[in-house]
């Protein structure tokens, strides 16, 4: 997990580089920008999958950043050899349980809400 934290006395948020300990600082109300910058420096081909995401389906940049912070939480299990189509379980962002992610010939679904309600277009 990424660890960003407000500062409330400088009413800011701080993020420390794991491997150089350089602190980075971002304005009050700004966390998604620390989260964003702090995956980007993190893990360049995750921050890239997600720009490309969301310059592909512009309607999804909240959900794709959400996906994001479940992959950096670790909340995605993904199997060596799926089973009955799924290829992974991946933990709720409400907290309410676990969801399959399905490999079809046309591409992945999820069993998520955003899915379901076919809110999503498959990828």
């Amino acid at each position: 997990m990424i660890d960003i934290n407000y500062n409330r006395q400088d009413k800011r948020y701080e993020w420390i580089e794991p491997e150089s300990g350089e602190l980075f600082t971002f304005p009050a109300k700004q966390k998604h920008m620390a989260f964003r910058f702090a995956v980007s420096m993190l893990d360049g081909e995750l921050y890239e999958a997600a720009e490309r995401m969301i310059e592909a389906h512009p309607q999804l940049e909240r959900v794709t950043w959400r996906a994001v912070e479940l992959v950096c939480a670790n909340a995605i299990e993904v199997f060596p050899v799926p089973s009955a189509g799924v290829v992974a379980m991946v933990d709720s962002s409400d907290g309410y349980g676990r969801y399959a992610i399905e490999h079809h010939e046309a591409g992945y679904s999820c069993q998520c809400e955003h899915f379901t309600s076919l809110a999503a277009p498959l990828t």
